[in-house]
């Protein structure tokens, strides 16, 4: 089958959604099918376009069978606003949709993300193409938007909610990753056999240290026997990683806090972070990432309190993949707590109060047996839930359905 994707975010990107989205496309490729990426020219989470991207215009590339058209759009420094948000959602989603009638009739369209205007275009698309498309959706953007108070005023709020509901029930199949997910969904409207959850994977083998914790520790100039707390990903608004450096500042466990990732906040954070006790390393490969999460004693996951409907960090999966222990600052009806508890992997306090999120790590830093067992919980729990041939499995089956439906 023909399948063209549309999407923001792609690889060279390691964080967020763009490794999911070229697992199923890179999967679709090699057993065949003709796969379109249509996607913008790599930029998160640092929000500045990757220099070796960074000429102006159209950029297509073959990646791994999947022929990729970067479309040029804005990418604003500061992400804060919600102007610069619909600036850089509805550029993309203009320039976008017009590449993709521009390349041959897909069997079935499929958008990715958390980006409303880009779902609408892909509607119009799959409209005017007389062909079925797929929302798998990331996250609620409005929702993630009120929460880190990009969108304030309530009526607005409940305007941008209902042109973002009404773009995902024009779809002839949705795709969430969380029951929480589907359910506000369906609260707006959508349900039956058209609302799917299905959650996101990881490549479980690849979790595998191809070094020593000593050796890992010394390569990044780490002290082979101090406990470490580690977090990865991105490092913006959402995360609210003040908390960290707080609690890093009345640590007195004698462990270090490593930062992995960038963002729009990591200069805010390294200004206030405590010298000595809190070091930070950009974004890592998929074996020196599997290094470093073997070499940590605990993993790190914070959000801001009012981050509830989010979806579930991606973070979270990569840590239980890694079977190490958690330590999450969430909202307690958050998906990402909800998931914690469901595995077991994992301790959870309250968002932004840095002596709670202290006590718990110093908890687990000091009984190890309790560390194991989260941590082994967690591998077990992504091992179920989570197996990459599973998962895609189970996109591939929604897409051939509609592909198979003859033109409207």
């Amino acid at each position: 089958m023909r399948v063209v994707v549309i999407g923001i975010n792609y690889p060279p990107e390691v964080a967020g959604i763009a490794p999911h989205t070229a697992t199923l496309c890179r999967h679709l490729a090699a057993r065949g099918d003709d796969v379109y990426m249509v996607t913008a020219k790599p930029h998160y989470p640092a929000w500045r376009v990757f220099p070796e991207h960074g000429q102006s215009g159209f950029l297509r590339q073959t990646l791994d069978g999947v022929r990729v058209i970067r479309v040029p759009s804005y990418i604003p420094a500061k992400p804060g606003s919600l102007i610069r948000r619909l600036l850089y959602d509805g550029s993309f989603a203009l320039i976008a949709g017009l590449t993709a009638l521009l390349l041959p009739r897909a069997d079935v369209y499929l958008y990715v993300g958390a980006q409303p205007a880009v779902a609408a275009a892909t509607a119009l698309v799959a409209l005017i193409r007389r062909r079925p498309w797929v929302a798998k959706v990331a996250d609620l953007a409005v929702n993630a938007g009120a929460a880190v108070g990009i969108i304030r005023h309530p009526v607005l709020v409940r305007f941008l909610r209902a042109a973002e509901y009404t773009a995902y029930r024009r779809a002839d199949a949705v795709v969430v990753l969380t029951e929480g997910f589907a359910k506000e969904l369906t609260r707006h409207g959508l349900r039956g056999r058209r609302l799917n959850v299905v959650p996101d994977s990881e490549d479980l083998d690849s979790f595998r240290p191809t070094s020593t914790r000593a050796e890992t520790r010394r390569c990044h100039g780490l002290d082979p026997d101090q406990p470490l707390i580690t977090h990865i990903g991105s490092i913006g608004r959402k995360q609210g990683l003040q908390v960290a450096a707080g609690a890093a500042d009345e640590d007195q466990t004698g462990a270090c806090w490593l930062l992995v990732g960038d963002g729009p906040d990591r200069p805010a954070i390294e200004r206030s972070a405590p010298a000595g006790r809190m070091r930070f390393l950009p974004f890592l490969s998929r074996p020196d990432l599997a290094d470093i999460l073997a070499a940590s004693d605990v993993a790190l996951l914070t959000q801001r309190r009012r981050v509830i409907d989010a979806v579930v960090p991606s973070k979270l999966l990569t840590y239980m993949a890694a079977g190490l222990p958690v330590v999450a600052s969430v909202h307690a009806d958050s998906e990402a707590a909800r998931l914690i508890r469901r595995a077991q992997c994992g301790v959870v306090v309250e968002p932004e109060a840095p002596a709670l999120l202290l006590d718990a790590i110093a908890g687990l830093l000091a009984n190890p047996d309790r560390r194991r067992q989260l941590g082994a919980a967690g591998r077990a729990f992504a091992e179920s839930e989570f197996n990459r041939s599973k998962v895609v499995a189970r996109q591939v089956a929604i897409l051939e359905s509609l592909a198979s439906v003859p033109g409207r």
